[in-house]
């Protein structure tokens, strides 16, 4: 637990609730694979986190790399929805030996979904997708520009 460098009972009574709460999320956020009493729950898919994730713009298409290292590609989902490109799975949660005691654990594992809005010139017939050493990289090519062209105006 994350603890501040004064005691929170010597603030006035109307912030020690607000300095207690804040404490609490400091401690979510810096701690939450801390291990009590040397046991941890390594197995709640419920647990859901964010893979970071670039984009890339070129003339001919958008490139998206999103790091899963440990995600395998048979529990990963990429679904088109309108000009969003949804992508989901699961990151199983590392199995150990019964009797094993773990001390901390700070790679987060379950469930993960990205909604990435994108523009609506995108190919979408023409979307790959590539697994490589724990990167997703998502090809989308951008539709081809019309080629100008010269209108003729009729006359009577």
């Amino acid at each position: 637990m994350v603890h501040f460098r004064f005691p929170i009972r010597q603030l006035p009574i109307s912030l020690q609730d607000f300095a207690t709460d804040v404490e609490s999320i400091v401690d979510q956020v810096f701690n939450q694979g801390e291990c009590k009493g040397g046991k941890c729950d390594t197995t709640d898919t419920n647990n859901t986190y964010r893979p970071a994730v670039d984009i890339y713009e070129t003339e001919q298409q958008f490139d998206l790399y999103m790091d899963l290292p440990g995600v395998k590609a048979e529990a990963t989902k990429i679904e088109m929805l309108e000009d969003k490109l949804v992508i989901s799975g699961n990151r199983a949660a590392p199995t150990h030996a019964e009797g094993d005691s773990t001390h901390r654990v700070e790679r987060t594992c379950g469930l993960f979904s990205r909604s990435i809005q994108l523009p609506k010139q995108l190919d979408v017939e023409k979307i790959e997708a590539q697994f490589d050493n724990g990167v997703l990289h998502v090809v989308l090519p951008k539709l081809a520009k019309p080629a100008a062209r010269t209108i003729e105006i009729k006359t009577n």
